[in-house]
């Protein structure tokens, strides 16, 4: 170890004040010794007041790597957990869909900060590049947020249950269509809003780019036929219905953009029925398209069977939960004809939440 600067600096200065003073060259080698033993001395102090680091950590053994390290695992941890803890189970993709709204909330923070750089960068330099930019990265964001608050909302809300028609019926949520369709209407005014400036500034390039680019994002990331789309979130809904036989399913169609999603299999906008005696169960999910895979008796009946479940508004365990009550309580169907199922049913379904969200509850 070799001794502070402060250290050797004092010391060469008491050296030369004492060399100056004495006389003779046997006194100044003399006080040349003591110099040397005062910096040995000093350089053992600093050595004992400053440890190594190698030292410092062995004598308090992960004090400060432990913490960092942790700290780091922590922060991966969380981020882990929010964008890539997907499973194919039933459990999982409703425990993923519930935590939409902090991917949602992250890539909304980090898109910010980037907008908020290239601004800065722009009001450093005045290069009108940047700005533009800006604008463009604008659209996406601010047009997304009624499409990213509808997607976080939509697994959170509670199963409309009513009776008709001798029939418990299950309604579907429309609120995923309408936030998609929010979004292009924002878009589509962000077009015409920059037109209009741009008319009127006579500043046509960024008008007509921003346009452009507004248009590109409303046709790719929201709708590529938003009339048809309106039609069918106003008139169309997907509905579930229990009866002592059977449950009946209608799923509505998907959105224009989600098409590629859709198979004959599928079951997409149309009608599908089973009887509980068949015992249908789900056996196989697809996380891409939230359609599921049922499956009876092979023996018995033919199958498997595709199941649309993206606007059905029911969980994936809730849905579960239904299917194996009553293949496995029949004595519970006659109850699906009268206004008493539908408490019934929302037990089941309130059994299936509270089995989803009280692991998360114990593990925080």
């Amino acid at each position: 170890m070799h001794p502070s600067p402060s250290t050797r600096k004092g010391a060469a200065g008491f050296i030369r004040r004492q060399i100056r003073a004495t006389d003779s060259q046997q006194d100044a080698q003399t006080l040349m010794l003591a110099a040397s033993v005062t910096l040995l001395v000093a350089s053992e102090h600093d050595q004992r007041a400053f440890p190594p680091p190698s030292e410092a950590d062995h004598r308090y053994p992960g004090a400060v790597v432990s913490m960092a390290r942790s700290r780091r695992r922590g922060i991966g941890g969380i981020l882990s957990s929010i964008f890539s803890n997907r499973t194919e189970s039933l459990v999982g993709e409703d425990r993923w869909r519930r935590s939409e709204w902090k991917r949602a909330l992250v890539s909304i923070i980090i898109v910010a900060l980037g907008i908020a750089i290239v601004e800065g960068i722009y009001r450093l330099t005045h290069y009108g590049d940047f700005r533009f930019v800006v604008y463009l990265a604008s659209i996406p964001l601010v047009s997304g947020v009624p499409q990213v608050a509808c997607d976080s909302i939509a697994p959170y809300l509670r199963p409309h249950v009513r009776f008709v028609n001798g029939r418990v019926v299950i309604r579907g949520e429309r609120l995923t269509n309408i936030g998609y369709l929010t979004s292009y209407a924002i878009i589509c005014m962000t077009v015409v809003g920059a037109l209009v400036s741009g008319f009127l500034s006579h500043n046509f390039k960024i008008a007509i780019g921003i346009a452009v680019v507004a248009a590109f994002f409303a046709y790719h990331l929201f709708s590529e036929n938003p009339m048809e789309d309106l039609k069918y979130t106003v008139k169309d809904r997907s509905m579930t219905a229990l009866s002592p036989d059977s449950i009946d399913f209608h799923a509505a169609p998907h959105l224009s953009i989600h098409k590629h999603l859709e198979s004959a299999s599928d079951g997409c906008g149309n009608d599908s029925s089973f009887r509980w005696d068949q015992n249908v169960k789900i056996y196989d999910l697809s996380t891409t398209s939230y359609h599921v895979d049922l499956l009876a008796d092979p023996d018995t009946y033919d199958g498997p069977w595709g199941l649309c479940c993206r606007t059905i508004g029911i969980p994936f365990t809730g849905l579960d939960a239904l299917m194996r009550h009553f293949n496995e309580h029949p004595e519970d169907r006659p109850l699906l004809a009268t206004p008493q199922g539908i408490d019934l049913v929302n037990g089941i379904l309130a059994e299936a939440r509270a089995a989803l969200t009280t692991p998360q509850r114990s593990h925080a």
